[in-house]
């Protein structure tokens, strides 16, 4: 894993290698083990390096081809970087890494090389002859990579948006539109990013960049076409088969690895799957002294089964508290929901791990949110028979009645359309329109249009759109690289996600959770393990925010009720119901600006 850095179109050569030399030393923490630069006429790349296959120097980068035609700084693994290395057989490899087939495959087949990749990957390659570059991410979104064009049409991008803040001249500005969006969905989705001008590449696209155009292609996108011909039976095979594959495909490493084990179906299943490949892994925990929150004793429970070494962390606020300045700071663009990740990958790193399998994902395609539930069960058909005429204004008065702010999203769904999209919206809403308005003074309005959801596969999709890949998998790049640590998600695997896209959605149902993947595991996970109730694994923030944390979360909120953009009323009416009043406002919901006051804060962001 690693970090890279470009700028492209440059007009001043020596400013330029300035600007990636201090992008290069902002995102060191993404590769510490090695630096490399390459300026020309056109472009000037950076790389930082995370020595994970072919520990050598040889895989320095930039690496050139023999003609230094060609120059490619990468991020990620290309887990089948050997079998593409055998399909090409005109080449004379100098490395044993991943790298240079990325160069002998572009080489041999021009861009349509990425349909032979199997991987996490953020490429940057320079074809002199062609003067273009391209810029390329992954089918699912695991690694990203940043851009910004500048006024001058200069392109700068790079693995953080930190990397792009570190630019001499640039101006890190709020994006208001982006902001009503944060609020909305708990994060930005698509390309956009709360820093005005920065925007991210999407999954399964690449960039062409030549000296007069900038082009985006989609190269891969989910498609599900239910196969009715399946059969129950095959299908458990197949996904055991898959799942198992890739596992195994991730354990390909040149240093020691290991899992984040949190005792649920997931990350208990890739546990099991890498103990069926011959391996016994180091397996890391984090558990709470409040027991509600606590799945220690199911974590224990795979670890003596699969016999790993097993290292527990016990997370008491005091420790919490004194981790959170680093932990916001490691945040390249705000989040909720990834402290956890940093700290499990903290203690991963410190026990002399580099390479850790997480079982993110597992969720959004074994369909394992309650929403999944509640969408295959049809549960708003029973409201349908109320006319929406009656609907509407009956949830605006019970709104207006209500002082309990976590209400609102039920009772704004209550006056829509009641269709699947409507739902899914409001499962996964931070706070309602009225409540954004309260919390803001006059600002732009992005409206996020989702796709209809016809069926289960249709509501993965959108798990993975607009909650897996610009939190879960943001969150995980941005924690585990701020220890340079490399997670991999087996459940990203694209040949597992396309096959579980075909499968009839009552495959999926059953007696017990992820009623597939579990019966895919057969008798590996014992039933303590599958047939206990659904917990996510979040910190005992309720309970610490009133406590331990209360003076950092109000010194979040201060910086946003200093800030121009907010409406210090509403956020100091929202601050009062959750400190003095019990139940009326969620923990997320104050959490949330917390944590982006401190990020505004600690980013300078005008």
């Amino acid at each position: 894993m690693c970090g890279i850095n470009g700028v492209i179109r440059l007009i001043d050569k020596l400013k330029a290698e300035k600007d990636v030399a201090a992008m290069n030393q902002t995102v060191k923490h993404r590769g510490p083990d090695d630096s490399g630069q390459f300026t020309d006429y056109f472009v000037s790349l950076g790389h930082r390096r995370l020595s994970i296959i072919d520990l050598s120097s040889a895989g320095h980068q930039p690496m050139f081809s023999k003609d230094e035609s060609i120059v490619v700084v990468f991020n990620g693994e290309i887990y089948n970087f050997k079998d593409i290395r055998g399909q090409i057989g005109d080449y004379q490899f100098n490395t044993h890494t991943d790298t240079e087939v990325i160069i002998a495959a572009y080489l041999k087949w021009g861009i349509s090389f990425i349909h032979h990749l199997d991987g996490m990957f953020a490429i940057a390659l320079y074809d002199k002859k062609e003067e273009k570059v391209f810029l390329i991410r992954d089918r699912l979104g695991v690694k990203p990579i940043y851009y910004h064009q500048s006024a001058a049409n200069e392109i700068y991008f790079s693995s953080e948006i930190r990397g792009i803040r570190a630019v001499d001249g640039f101006k890190g500005e709020l994006d208001r539109e982006s902001i009503y969006e944060y609020l909305t969905y708990q994060t930005v989705t698509s390309e956009n990013t709360l820093v005005k001008g920065v925007k991210m590449l999407d999954a399964g696209t690449y960039a062409v960049i030549s000296k007069t155009s900038f082009d985006i292609q989609t190269y891969w996108s989910p498609q599900y076409q239910t196969n009715n011909n399946l059969s129950y039976e095959n299908t458990v095979k197949d996904v055991r088969e898959l799942l198992f594959q890739a596992v195994e495909k991730r354990m390909m490493s040149d240093v020691p690895f290991g899992a984040f084990l949190s005792g649920g179906i997931d990350s208990s299943a890739i546990v099991a799957a890498m103990s069926e490949c011959g391996v016994k892994p180091n397996t890391f925990n984090i558990n709470f002294s409040e027991g509600e929150f606590s799945e220690a004793q199911y974590a224990r429970l795979i670890a003596k089964k699969f016999n790993t070494n097993h290292t527990e962390l016990n997370l008491k606020p005091e420790y919490f508290l004194s981790l959170l300045p680093a932990a916001v700071h490691a945040l390249d663009h705000p989040s909720i929901d990834g402290l956890n990740t940093f700290i499990v990958s903290k203690a991963t790193k410190e026990a002399g791990i580099s390479v850790a399998l997480s079982g993110v994902g597992g969720d959004e395609w074994f369909a394992g949110y309650p929403v999944f539930k509640r969408i295959h069960h049809n549960e708003l058909s029973k409201f349908k028979a109320i006319p929406k005429f009656l609907r509407l204004p009956g949830s605006r008065i019970l709104n207006a009645l209500s002082k309990n702010e976590g209400w609102s999203k039920k009772l704004e769904l209550l006056g829509s359309e009641l269709n699947n999209s409507d739902l899914h919206k409001a499962e996964r809403k931070l706070f309602t329109n009225d409540q954004i308005k309260s919390l803001l003074n006059k600002t732009n309005t992005r409206i996020v249009t989702k796709d209809s959801i016809k069926n289960i596969s249709d509501l993965s999709i959108e798990e993975w759109k607009y909650y897996l890949m610009p939190i879960l998998l943001r969150d995980t790049d941005q924690m585990g690289m701020a220890h340079s640590l490399e997670i991999r998600e087996p459940f990203l695997d694209y040949k597992l996600v396309e096959y579980l896209l075909s499968v009839p959605d009552s495959f999926k149902f059953g007696p017990k959770p992820k009623q597939l993947l579990v019966s895919a595991m057969g008798n590996l996970l014992p039933d303590e393990i599958v047939s206990r109730p659904k917990m996510g694994f979040v910190l005992p923030y309720e309970i610490w925010m009133k406590n331990d944390l209360k003076p950092y979360v109000k010194e979040g909120l201060n910086i946003l009720k200093n800030h121009e953009l907010f409406n210090e009323r509403g956020i100091s009416g929202l601050e009062e119901k959750y400190f003095e009043k019990k139940n009326l406002v969620k923990w997320n919901m104050i959490w949330s600006l917390a944590v982006l006051g401190h990020w505004i804060n600690n980013n300078k962001i005008e």
